[in-house]
């Protein structure tokens, strides 16, 4: 079967949710994070999860332990397993970030540390 949804559409008619699930297989998932300016995820790692994100609309900042990227519209990162990082609403206006990545590994679920996301507003840069 093949199942179509627009990202934007899905974003604009479910504003109130941050991580919209798009897809889910047993191999793969896709999602949107839709949140407002000055937002941040926790830094963060997945022990069996790959993760490619991909600006929809608006500016990420991706931080890492060594290096932070901006991302503007149509950027693309990828990040592997076992990299920690931080997900940041630095634009003016809604971030759309597109996310895919494993559904797990040889069986094993994937995962996330630490195990429950917060989404806080930015403050100072966040070193590791």
């Amino acid at each position: 079967m093949v199942e179509m949804k627009n990202p934007i559409k899905e974003a604009d008619a479910h504003p109130e949710i941050r991580h919209l699930s798009l897809w889910r297989t047993e191999l793969a998932y896709a999602w949107v994070i839709n949140c407002e300016p000055g937002i941040q995820d926790d830094m963060h790692y997945h022990e069996n999860d790959d993760h490619i994100f991909m600006v929809l609309e608006g500016e990420c900042t991706v931080r890492t332990p060594h290096k932070e990227f901006v991302l503007k519209q149509h950027d693309t990162v990828m990040l592997e397993s076992k990299q920690p990082y931080q997900l940041c609403n630095t634009g003016k206006g809604r971030l759309l970030l597109l996310g895919a990545g494993n559904a797990g590994v040889n069986g094993v679920p994937r995962s996330r540390v630490p195990d429950v996301a917060s989404h806080t507003p930015v403050q100072e840069p966040i070193v590791a």
